[in-house]
């Protein structure tokens, strides 16, 4: 896959625009950003898992980073509600505080370090998480406050420095055995707390752009349809429809953006 993008480090409105004289790369982008909504609000998280390692090949890791974060804010702040109503405050706060202590050390380095050595980052990142949920895993002692508090400085750390720091947050809750619902809720919560927290702190270490805000929120329209989708399909259930179908299109993507960033 063409990189558009590959020496700037700001996205500049205009030559993304002009970036796009290949209706493919258009056409993948929307695709991309649709899956990521729907997994959005279906599961509670996974968005980024599709939108930025294909975003981070068509662009910059940081620019991938700013644009997605920038979807996710309309599409939060829709799944407010769900998350008030469902969440469990005791797993879910400590988390979201600890994600202030995490997340500045991972912007740091999404702004200082290689863009192909974020590139493979994200893309083990993926991998990864990917392998623990196919197997199941879950942690083999009790969560509670410390546990989430220490998962959620990790989650704050990924989130920073590669726009994925939701899935470490997910293996820990699903782990908890709670019930659907009360699981959901407190995915959709920390990942609303993510947001609070990685948007400012992007701010600061110049990971945002004007450029990017205009763009990702102009993305961010089929982003909340396709969540909005997703948050319906998940009230009248289809999980196992698509649970192996996922997991193989996130081992795809993050496997050909490892092997183009190695070779």
């Amino acid at each position: 896959m063409a990189r558009v993008f590959t020496k700037s480090q700001n996205l500049m409105l205009v030559d993304f625009i002009a970036g796009w004289s290949d209706s493919s790369l258009l056409l993948l982008a929307a695709l991309v950003v649709m899956i990521g909504g729907f997994l959005r609000g279906f599961i509670g998280f996974g968005g980024s898992l599709i939108i930025i390692p294909v975003l981070a090949e068509i662009f910059t890791p940081r620019e991938a980073v700013a644009l997605h974060l920038i979807m996710e804010v309309p599409g939060t702040m829709q799944l407010l509600p769900v998350a008030w109503r469902d969440c469990e405050p005791r797993v879910s706060m400590p988390a979201i505080i600890a994600m202030v202590i995490g997340t500045p050390v991972g912007a740091y380095l999404l702004a200082t370090l290689d863009p192909d050595l974020m590139r493979i980052a994200i893309a083990l990142v993926v991998l990864s998480i990917v392998t623990l949920l196919a197997m199941d895993w879950q942690l083999p002692f009790t969560i509670g406050p410390k546990v989430m508090t220490a998962v959620g400085t990790i989650a704050g750390f990924a989130q920073g420095s590669t726009g994925m720091g939701m899935p470490p947050l997910v293996v820990t809750i699903v782990s908890r055995g709670d019930t659907p619902d009360k699981t959901r809720g407190n995915v959709l919560a920390t990942a609303a707390g993510m947001i609070a927290v990685a948007v400012p702190v992007q701010l600061y270490f110049g990971n945002l752009s004007y450029d990017a805000v205009i763009v990702g929120l102009t993305a961010g329209l089929i982003y909340v349809i396709a969540t909005f989708t997703g948050s319906k399909f998940y009230e009248v259930g289809g999980e196992k429809i698509y649970r192996h179908a996922v997991l193989f299109l996130l081992a795809g993507i993050a496997g050909y953006s490892l092997v183009t960033n190695l070779i």
